[in-house]
């Protein structure tokens, strides 16, 4: 956080959020902050927490009526930390920054919220001292990055499992004319050739390396593969199909089908783009599904090189995010990646739009 022009500093009122807001600048205090409070339950591990309450199932944890002996109901909760979020983004005007350091519950609540997650448990709970970004818009609130921690090398607590990072190829010529290819090849722009060599010096060494077969992805993934690596191309990486609509701008799209324009970004119905293109529902399940069979046959880290549109849709999909509600998450940025978890419990949400090594 070295070097940030902050309007406003907050913390939790408990003293390690203190300690760490102290590293930043000198923070106001606010108990509403707080992390959740466990009551009877604080202290403990949860290995003992299931020994002493074997009716406590992983369902009830976290559900809107739970409440521990003697600590606060999960709705109550909710309430509370949507509150201090308010009332703090009330606090700042338009281009002003805030920063709230909090805890790792309070942060996964007020996402949750953001974004309408009924379930929290497909997000992992965020790192120590990482950062998580909310950017505020006259009509929403937008969880523009979750859990960047690549500042401490890899020394965070994560569950066992493969670790798939979807990582955005660079920028491309046509991303600079707004024109929607998904299936059409458009080359990388020297900028997107920049970021991904920023990407690569940024990055260690990756345990196996995936690619969409279009050449923005591949160029991006030879960027960061080591010498010895091997590529592994995988077809359902590629981007959203945009049928009838490849290669146009928006407004080009708009200008050769109004109605069709009209139904699906003011209606909000999740229709085939172009026609004979996809939806954003049958994006996010082709890269489930890629997605599963990679976690199955690679482990440790994985670089898997793929594109913003269909990314989005994927963790939209497990977040269960409507396509009406779909922009409370922007598109990655060029080069970002999100990381999905692939353990016991199935596929969680490490991280989302991380990229600092693009330095903005």
């Amino acid at each position: 956080m070295a070097g940030r022009d902050t309007a406003l500093l907050v913390t939790s009122d408990l003293g390690r959020t203190r300690a760490t807001g102290a590293s930043i600048g000198n923070g106001e205090p606010l108990s509403d902050w707080r992390e959740y409070d466990l009551g009877a339950w604080d202290g403990l591990r949860p290995a003992e927490i299931r020994r002493r309450y074997p009716d406590i199932t992983s369902g009830r944890f976290g559900s809107g009526d739970f409440q521990p002996e003697g600590g606060e109901r999960f709705s109550g909760f909710t309430e509370r930390v949507r509150g201090a979020f308010e009332a703090l983004a009330s606090r700042i005007d338009d281009g002003q920054e805030a920063i709230a350091v909090t805890h790792g519950g309070v942060i996964q609540t007020i996402v949750g919220s953001i974004i309408g997650a009924a379930d929290q448990s497909a997000m992992l709970v965020p790192s120590n001292a990482s950062l998580t970004t909310v950017r505020l818009h006259d009509d929403r609130a937008e969880v523009f990055s979750l859990n960047d921690d690549l500042h401490l090398n890899g020394d965070v607590a994560r569950p066992s499992g493969t670790r798939l990072r979807f990582i955005r190829h660079g920028e491309t010529e046509a991303n600079l004319e707004h024109r929607w290819w998904g299936r059409g090849e458009s080359q990388l722009s020297d900028e997107g050739r920049r970021q991904a060599s920023a990407l690569a010096q940024a990055v260690g060494a990756y345990d196996a390396l995936a690619s969409s077969p279009s050449a923005r992805a591949r160029e991006t993934a030879a960027a960061v593969a080591r010498d010895d690596d091997t590529i592994r191309i995988v077809d359902d990486l590629v981007e959203m199909h945009f049928g009838e609509w490849e290669g146009l701008t928006g407004a080009e799209a708009q200008a050769t089908d109004p109605e069709a324009f009209r139904r699906i970004f003011e209606e909000g119905r999740d229709e085939p783009r172009g026609s004979t293109g996809e939806t954003f529902a049958r994006a996010g399940e082709r890269l489930e599904s890629a997605a599963a069979t990679l976690a199955e046959d690679e482990g440790g880290t994985v670089a898997v090189f793929t594109h913003g549109g269909v990314t989005r849709a994927y963790v939209a999909r497990l977040l269960g995010i409507s396509f009406p509600n779909r922009d409370v998450l922007p598109i990655p940025r060029n080069t970002a990646h999100s990381e999905i978890i692939y353990g016991g419990s199935g596929p969680r949400i490490s991280s989302y739009n991380v990229a600092a090594h693009l330095g903005d």
